[in-house]
């Protein structure tokens, strides 16, 4: 199959640095010559021995920087029948991957399709900090998509290299540096709209608190970017009321106490398409 392989440009490959001489060490050729990859990070490290301490060494169980990863499919998983597990040295259950990120990648397991991990980043010790590299076919689709998004970038920024050489030539220097400027306001405008439409309809990740720790209702604001009406919405149709320790604007203070039904919601809602937006709605 490596032989199928061209070349790739540096931008179009993960980082490599520190690689060399690790279990990833034997992926940096095939890598530069476009096998396919994905870094993503690794969910419910809370849950799971990340971050423990190792009974025999008295040290966390955190791994290296290209450490080889076992991935595990648990098809039986009431909560998500593409869940897939992360193990380290085959003794440690570090978390799963994603739930969108399982999602692609669990057809092509299931079929049989190769897909090898990594450690991309060992974490600190905390919930969402450590990342893995897969790299195999499996992982085609969803660096596919990233390949897209960045030629896209790319037709953008020429796109408007040439529209702005092509007002220089055109009009004379102020004519031309205000029809610019409206031009470049119009484009923002533009962006922007078809960006928060496009990105209304796409799923994207959270780091929730931690189950069984008090936070404030702006913390559920801030990880998914809501309202403070949606948060307190979301926080009490999870069954959990917030707790109000002092008046201020719009509740402002109160507190929640996180539990596992506030984080599945929490991911509900960062997974569920928003309504589209027009340009006056956005005024």
């Amino acid at each position: 199959m490596g032989a199928e392989f061209q070349a790739v440009s540096p931008e179009l490959l993960p980082d490599l640095t520190g690689l060399a001489g690790t279990d990833a060490g034997v992926e940096i050729e095939v890598l530069r010559r476009g096998e396919p990859w994905l870094d993503t990070s690794i969910a419910g490290l809370q849950f799971y021995d990340y971050g423990l301490t190792d009974v025999l060494t008295g040290e966390p169980l955190i791994p290296a920087a290209g450490d080889r990863l076992s991935l595990v499919r648990e098809p039986e998983n009431p909560h998500d029948p593409c869940a897939i597990e992360v193990w380290w040295r085959n003794g440690a259950r570090l978390g799963h991957l994603p739930r969108l990120v399982a999602a692609e990648v669990a057809g092509p397991l299931d079929a049989g399709v190769a897909l090898r991990a990594y450690v991309a980043h060992g974490g600190d010790g905390e919930a969402w900090s450590a990342r893995a590299l897969l790299v195999g076919p499996a992982a085609e689709a969803l660096h596919g998509k990233r390949i897209r998004r960045l030629q896209e970038s790319a037709f953008s920024a020429w796109e408007w290299e040439q529209q702005s050489r092509a007002i220089g030539e055109d009009r004379p220097s102020r004519e031309r540096g205000q029809a610019f400027a409206r031009e470049q306001s119009g484009r923002r405008e533009r962006r922007l709209l078809q960006a928060v439409n496009t990105f209304a309809q796409v799923p994207f990740e959270i780091e929730p608190p931690p189950v069984g720790a008090v936070r404030e209702v702006y913390s559920i604001q801030d990880a998914l970017g809501c309202s403070r009406s949606t948060a307190f919405k979301i926080a009490r149709n999870a069954g959990v009321e917030p707790r109000l320790h002092y008046r201020g604007w719009y509740c402002d203070g109160a507190t929640v106490t996180v539990t596992p039904e506030l984080v599945e919601a929490m991911q509900a809602w960062a997974a569920a398409p928003r309504t589209r937006l027009t340009w006056y709605s956005l005024r």
